[in-house]
């Protein structure tokens, strides 16, 4: 194991509070009769990353669906550079495709935040010697229309809605005890066009925000 020196860790982010990222492998392992051995194993390499930033930081990202074969533009730029102690460290940097976005603000005198998940699909891939077969990447990612919502009285949450009529709920909850405060809100839903740029200070209000966006690799041979 390595220990990671926050102070001395670079993500290329403008205002970085955390960072996390790594490669995970889907396997999909071929099974035969007669044998506890695959016939072989597919594996297909998933890079992560989740970038959590201090409000308004890296500014807004446009999630139009995708209209064509090409690439989707919902996507985060990061170059994380980690220094370790204890052995290297790999990081991830490029660009990758914007899976969820979320604003908090819980404290009414407090900051709001913003975090960012991206996804991508490099292809190739090593171990394994020749049992294991690893995937291309794809032809192309596409991006569908996004979902999300918000709630609060900060003036802004990061959530742009477009594209359709938005829908209204609430929420509210509350404990035992001194003084016992709660809260309810009003929570609004629809289909979102573009994500970022919430309130950094609102000192008094509170908000929540989040988005999920659908993306799908495509392979064409």
């Amino acid at each position: 194991m390595a220990v990671v020196i926050g102070a001395l860790t670079t993500t290329g982010v403008a205002g970085s509070i955390s960072a996390q990222w790594g490669v995970q492998l889907q396997i999909n392992r071929l099974w035969q009769l007669g044998s506890w051995t695959p016939y072989s194993t597919v594996a297909t390499a998933v890079e992560n990353v989740s970038i959590t930033t201090y409000a308004g930081a890296v500014g807004s990202v446009s999630l139009a669906p995708s209209t064509g074969c090409t690439d989707s533009t919902a996507i985060i730029s990061v170059n994380i550079s980690p220094a370790a102690c204890g052995g290297g460290v790999a990081g991830l940097s490029g660009s990758f495709f914007l899976m969820s976005y979320s604003y908090s603000k819980g404290d009414a005198i407090g900051l709001g935040q913003e975090s960012w998940n991206g996804q991508r699909w490099p292809g190739g891939g090593s171990g394994g010697g020749g049992s294991v077969s690893f995937t291309d990447a794809p032809s192309f990612v596409l991006q569908g229309p996004s979902e999300g919502s918000e709630s609060g009285d900060v003036p802004n949450t990061g959530i742009t809605f477009g594209g359709g009529p938005t829908v209204n709920g609430s929420q509210g909850s509350v404990s035992a005890g001194f003084p016992g405060l709660g809260q309810a809100d009003a929570v609004t839903y629809g289909i979102v066009s573009g994500v970022g740029g919430g309130s950094l200070k609102a000192d008094g209000k509170v908000g929540q925000g989040s988005a999920s966006v659908p993306h799908q690799p495509v392979y064409l041979g």
